[in-house]
């Protein structure tokens, strides 16, 4: 809605440069203490949004504070659909070597095999620098204590399909539950995956990139793009990187029974 606590994000409409010919304008408060863009879906559309919205000149981000959202696959170990996480880290997972799976060597067990290695599950040893971003845990740590007291929202339809993880016992407890909110990590593609062994070759990806502290719920197609421009754009002082919180909210499972 335009209008909630925060007033109205339609009294003030700027119009930028850059940002994608879907969405053109900047939705802002009367005061401009509260501002909305959207930056259209997928990677490229949101690095390139971001970077035409933080160089246009009309706005000072030195001390503003970023919520990076939008809706996610939902991985259903950590959460369901309705459900809502903020994360520590976003983890680009697609950004390795592919096998068509129906191809690929007997003793893998995934398709995927990061750059410079030779097998799945592996560090790579060729970086592009964005593979993994980590924000301010303390500050997601705060947002949670906020967001975690709200009165999620439900439906007949969601409960229905979340009784289909019923069978499968305590490892999708969370999937058969209400929403609620969780601390639960992104991982970022471009391509909408399904099933159980795509999801468990990226939740085992996001576990060995961030040393075992990582935990992948959340699926997103933007956040590693906006968190690569907002870090360039940090070095240079124009943001503060420490002011960011990911949330993303489920919409569909991506692991398949």
């Amino acid at each position: 809605m335009p209008v909630d606590g925060f007033g109205d994000l339609l009294a003030l409409n700027i119009s930028v440069p850059g940002l994608s010919p879907k969405y053109p304008y900047v939705h802002c408060t009367l005061d401009a203490e509260v501002c909305q863009m959207t930056t259209c879906e997928g990677e490229i559309n949101a690095a390139s949004s971001v970077m035409a919205l933080a160089i246009s000149g009309q706005f000072d981000f030195r001390k503003t504070y970023w919520l990076v959202a939008g809706i996610a696959g939902v991985n259903p170990k950590y959460s369901t659909i309705g459900g809502v996480a903020l994360s520590r880290y976003a983890v680009q997972v697609a950004l390795q070597y592919e096998f068509d799976a129906r191809e690929m060597p007997e003793n893998f067990t995934t398709g995927y095999v990061p750059y410079g290695t030779l097998g799945p599950n592996s560090y790579p040893t060729i970086l592009y620098g964005t593979e993994v971003f980590e924000v301010n845990q303390a500050l997601r740590d705060l947002a949670f204590n906020y967001a975690s007291k709200a009165n999620l929202s439900d439906n007949e339809d969601s409960k229905k399909y979340r009784s289909r993880y019923r069978p499968e016992g305590k490892i999708f407890a969370m999937a058969s539950n209400g929403p609620s909110v969780v601390k639960c990590d992104s991982a970022t593609s471009d391509v909408y995956y399904s099933g159980k062994l795509l999801s468990e070759a990226f939740e085992n990806i996001t576990d060995l990139w961030t040393n075992g502290t990582g935990r992948y719920c959340m699926t997103a197609q933007e956040d590693n793009a906006t968190l690569t421009v907002l870090l360039r754009l940090a070095i240079y002082n124009v943001v503060d990187f420490a002011r960011i919180i990911i949330m993303r909210t489920g919409e569909l499972s991506t692991f398949l029974l």
